[in-house]
């Protein structure tokens, strides 16, 4: 995959890449365009799009309050469009994706494929949980509060148990049946983004608020 530029707007594809300026071919670039290979982030823009994913911010979240790094064994489910289990993966994880709607799989790996990155899917419920001495277990789903047990069975000592949900409602089940566990913390974040022309440079009329919350409790006994 490469991106094509000419320094203002850029372009990503595979292959003969469709622009403003009509299609370029890599190998025989114009002398307008500039060609390099697209990086993580260019590539994950590109990936096909399913069900709701976790958004940049929270991931940005879930991974400063949890300390998520390379060779964490990590557990995740539902497995939704790969969003997050990409970042999981390219951050150096090994990482455990279970999904129990075969279309939703079916995109993930298509897409994790295509990133040229390496999960372990499985098509059952997260709950079902099977690896053990887990250092992170991560729920993207409604019902966090079913698979508390699960959780705690397949983290080890000390590792970390995150729900991913949008509503408060949600996050106080979730409190109510996490008592087993320590260190609990309730996570919002809000993007703002600025206008960067400097003529005009002030926040841009929309602006990212609330999409879930990042709730994060820990295994220490």
């Amino acid at each position: 995959m490469h991106v094509v530029t000419d320094g203002k707007d850029r372009w990503i594809g595979e292959g003969k890449i469709a622009t403003g300026k009509g299609y370029v071919d890599p190998e025989k670039p114009p002398e307008w365009a500039t060609i390099f290979e697209a990086k993580f982030l260019d590539q994950l823009q590109k990936i096909k799009r399913g069900p709701q994913a976790i958004n940049y911010k929270d991931v940005g979240t879930i991974i400063s309050l949890t300390g998520l790094g390379k060779g964490w064994r990590v557990a995740e489910g539902g497995s939704g469009s790969g969003y997050m289990t990409a970042w999981l993966a390219h951050i150096g994880c090994r990482v455990y994706s279970y999904d129990i709607r075969k279309d939703h799989l079916a995109l993930a790996k298509d897409n994790l494929k295509r990133l040229g990155l390496k999960v372990t899917f499985k098509n059952k419920s997260i709950f079902e949980l099977t690896e053990k001495k887990l250092d992170l277990v991560l729920y993207d789903v409604p019902n966090p509060w079913d698979g508390v047990d699960a959780a705690w069975k397949s983290l080890k000592t000390g590792g970390y148990f995150v729900s991913y949900v949008p509503t408060t409602n949600q996050v106080k089940r979730w409190l109510s049946s996490t008592r087993e566990f320590s260190e609990h913390r309730v996570v919002t974040s809000t993007t703002l983004d600025w206008k960067t022309d400097p003529l005009t440079f002030r926040p841009k009329s929309k602006t990212l608020a609330h999409t879930a919350f990042v709730c994060v409790a820990r295994k220490l006994s």
